[in-house]
Parts: C-alpha cells; structure tokens; sequence
C-alpha cells in the first residue's frame, strides 16, 4: 500500500515538471493603430461649420503617438441613418490638415492642450434639404490610421448677417454694449433669422466668453462685472436658436474698451461735532464705494473765506479730533471722500463747533 502511494506521488512529478517551462502559442504582435478621436463637436456659425476636438495622444496599445495629420471627411444625405451606414464608402475628404498647422488650430494658441478647431466653409450647394455628416481620421507619419470618430450631423441653415455698429459706454457701475440689429440674411433675404443675442467678451489672449446666460432680447447690454483700466473687447451674434447650443451669426466687429475711473465718490455724510477740553472731535457716516482710499478733513476760522486741509495724508477712519483750536472761536468743518484712482469727492455739508472760554 505505502508503495502504491509513493509511486502515484512520483508519477504526478513527473507529469507537473512535463509542464514546466513550455510556451504557449506565439501571439502576434498589436498593430500599431493610432486611438481615434473621441469628441467631435459641429455647430454652424454663419457660412461656415466649426468642428472642435482633442487630438488622442495613444496609440491603441498605449505607446505615445504623434499625429501627423488630422483628416476631415464629409457625406452629404437625405436620409441621416443611411448616411452613417455608407459613410465609409461615399465620404469625400475635404481637408487633411499637416502637423506644421495645428499648432495654429488650436481654440487657445498659447496652449498645447487645448482643443483643435477646423472652420467649414458652406458652399451653395450645401444649403440644400440634404444633412451634412462629418468624421475625423487621425494618421502617424507612416501613413496609419485610426478608426473614424463618432460621426456627427447637421442640417445647414441660412442665418442672420452680423448685428451692426457696436458702440459701448462706461459709466460708473457698467459698461453699456448697443448694437443695431441686423434687417436681413447672407443670401440677402428678409427678414432675419433672428432668436435673439449673444454677448462676448475677450481679455488679453484669453478665447472670449459668452456673458449672458439667456439670451438677450434687446439691442443692448449692461456689463456689471469689470475692472478699470482693464482692456475689453466686446462683440456680438444673433442667434437663430433659443437654447444651447445656439446657432449664430459670424462675429459683429469687435469694440475694445478700457474704462477710466473717472467717478468720484459721493459726498460724505452725517457729518457730527463734539467738544472736549480743547479738542473738537468729527465724525461721520462711512462711504460706502468699494474703491474707497479714504478721507480728507478741512477747516476754517470764523471770517476766512476758503477752507485749509488739515490732513494732508488720507485717513482711514470716518472719525477725526482736532487739538489745534482755541477757545471762543469758531471753526467750520467738512469732509471730503477719495477713491483709489484719486478722484475726490465734493465736500460734505458743514458743521461748525466752538470751545467757550470759561470765565
């Protein structure tokens, strides 16, 4: 029995060490394919169709890849599921953009990661009752390439010609953007396909924002949120559309701004005085400007004609004390606000304060 056992354990060795060491079936090698593009967005912007994605920087075995081009093909169809299905054999191409200009694609340019943009100009012969579909394709520079991206469609439509003569105003607490609105359409038609407006603004090398969340019904808006001495550039587009995302006319010319503060605060009130052995003390209501620098504090004898500036540095409190006073002679007091780009209100309405001598 105890041979029978040692035996069977000898035999399963040998079957187990049998195993050890083989290979298995050789593989072959992943096919060095470039990812697709993942996000494709079209939107028609006046006569054109603007495409925006972000290039995949893998290939599909996850090695980095570097796109040598980006091609954009187009199908035009009645029928939009059709469309997607034949797409691979009746697609055109119609544009294959180089490595050396996507750099200049980009929607911010001084960021390499941002998203790609490739701007389709409309041919007559696209405002018809046929869909346009559109795919991407990315290749290396040996020529391989991805799978299309999702494929995405749209139906041209005719739009408004840009809104006309922006102007804007600074005041105090806004900046005021009018326009005047469009009265016809890009193939001369009327009247215009017109939703409404949109407003954008730019700062510095920042791509524009769009400022309103619904849109504007009116031919004028009122900026709130800005800074002075900031430069801004403002335009604007009608919009065929109600909703987001909006279909729009191309960009109105742009009107740049750069508002001065040139609005001083307002007149400090609720001026009060009191005395004190040989003091007359101030105070008054604080300002409420968000600029505020602080204030300034004048004075006058009984008999001189112009009031003299006690505080020749500005002082943060909306209390003062003046010590230099003599008894039984009176003094006129007022105040005066300044902001922070030294615009300096009117003065307050006086008060006037006199220490009696005791006798």
């Amino acid at each position: 029995m105890k041979r029978f056992s040692h035996l069977s354990v000898l035999f399963f060795l040998l079957l187990l060490s049998s195993f050890c060491g083989r290979k298995g079936p050789l593989l072959p090698p992943l096919a060095k394919v470039p990812n697709k593009v993942e996000a494709l967005d079209v939107i028609q912007r006046g006569e054109r169709i603007i495409l925006e994605w972000e290039n995949p920087k893998t290939y599909i075995d996850g090695n980095p890849l570097a796109i040598d081009t980006v091609e954009v093909w187009l199908h035009e169809a009645e029928n939009e599921s059709a469309a997607k299905e034949e797409f691979e054999v009746k697609a055109r191409l119609v544009a294959s953009i180089a490595k050396e200009e996507l750099a200049g694609c980009r929607i911010n340019k001084g960021d390499p990661s941002s998203k790609i943009r490739y701007d389709y100009k409309l041919t007559e012969r696209d405002f018809s009752s046929k869909s346009i579909i559109l795919g991407l394709r990315v290749a290396d520079k040996k020529k391989r390439k991805s799978e299309l991206s999702e494929l995405r469609s749209l139906k041209p439509t005719i739009l408004s010609i840009p809104p006309q003569r922006i102007r804007a105003n600074v005041f105090e607490d806004r900046i005021e953007i009018r326009w005047a609105a469009p009265e016809k359409n890009t193939d001369q038609s009327s009247p215009a396909n017109l939703k409404g407006y949109n407003v954008y603004r730019a700062e510095g090398e920042a791509p524009p924002q769009r400022l309103n969340t619904d849109l504007v019904k009116e031919e004028k808006y009122e900026d709130r949120d800005f800074v002075f001495e900031r430069l801004y550039r403002y335009f604007i587009r009608a919009a065929a559309t109600d909703v987001s995302p909006f279909v729009e006319s191309d960009d109105s010319e742009r009107v740049e701004v750069v508002p001065k503060d040139i609005f001083p605060p307002a007149s400090p009130s609720g001026l009060v005085s009191v005395t004190a052995e040989n003091i007359i003390s101030l105070s008054w209501d604080a300002n409420p400007e968000k600029d505020l620098a602080g204030y300034r504090v004048w004075r006058k004898a009984e008999g001189e004609a112009e009031f003299i500036l006690l505080t020749p540095e500005l002082i943060g409190e909306n209390a003062y004390s003046d010590p230099r006073v003599e008894k039984n002679k009176r003094y006129y007091y007022a105040i005066t606000a300044q902001d922070k780009s030294g615009n300096e209100s009117q003065k307050s309405d006086a008060v006037s304060e006199i220490i009696k001598k005791e006798l």
